[in-house]
């Protein structure tokens, strides 16, 4: 194996899909060690996950490649130990210059701070936040000003983001990259706010609200409204 051509290496792990043979293969040798890690585009942390500062730069570190984080604290209790945090988050951005995709799942350690470090983020073109309970408009506002590459946006049950801040809207309107919005059970986010996405309204290619009791669907130009009961 060690006289093989380093394409021909990272081929044969390119064709290896099954997580657990990819574990098994890297501990092969250290060329596959180093191949393999260079061939990850994507990592999901959570639960598990309780790690120093230094251990966190250790791990992401060794993907240099990595253009997809999700990090998933569904099903989290006190007995998994403590979630990652907004300084935790910025240690994970600072190893990632090739991130494009972050899913934050159920983080309720990563605030407004946090998320303004993706500022930084120039190349970051979808964010998903989901039950993300500490992050308000003032933190979607750092993330609109900039992420001038932003296309996608996905905002689930996020119940500190509300319509007295708008100024994100507005943001991402005049920048016109968003073309996939999705709004579900944001309570304090209204239809009609969304039309201070003004002239980016029209550049959207996908749009979902959803609310408890009625959902509203925008796709290719197309409009329905559907009421449940």
């Amino acid at each position: 194996m060690e006289d093989l051509p380093e394409a021909l290496l990272a081929e044969i792990v390119r064709r290896v899909t099954k997580r657990s043979d990819l574990n098994s293969l890297s501990l092969v040798s250290k060329r596959l060690f180093a191949i393999e890690a260079e061939q990850k585009e994507s990592i999901r942390v959570g639960c598990s996950l309780c790690l120093k500062t230094e251990e966190l730069v250790s791990l992401f570190s060794r993907f240099p490649n990595l253009w997809k984080v999700e990090i998933d604290y569904a099903g989290w209790t006190p007995s998994h130990g403590d979630q990652l945090d907004s300084h935790d988050l910025f240690v994970i951005l600072s190893c990632c210059p090739s991130l494009t995709d972050l899913t934050l799942n159920f983080c309720s350690n990563i605030d407004d701070t946090g998320l303004g470090y993706l500022r930084y983020c120039e190349k970051l073109v979808s964010l998903r936040l989901n039950s993300a309970t500490e992050i308000t408009s003032s933190g979607l506002l750092s993330v609109a000003v900039g992420c001038n590459s932003l296309s996608s946006l996905h905002l689930i049950n996020c119940e500190k983001i509300g319509s007295t801040k708008s100024e994100w809207l507005e943001y991402l309107g005049l920048n016109g990259s968003l073309v996939e919005l999705v709004v579900k059970n944001c309570y304090g986010i209204s239809l009609s706010d969304l039309l201070k996405l003004g002239p980016g309204w029209m550049k959207l290619r996908k749009l979902e609200f959803e609310m408890k009791g009625g959902v509203w669907d925008v796709h290719e130009g197309y409009y329905h409204m559907e009421m449940d009961g």
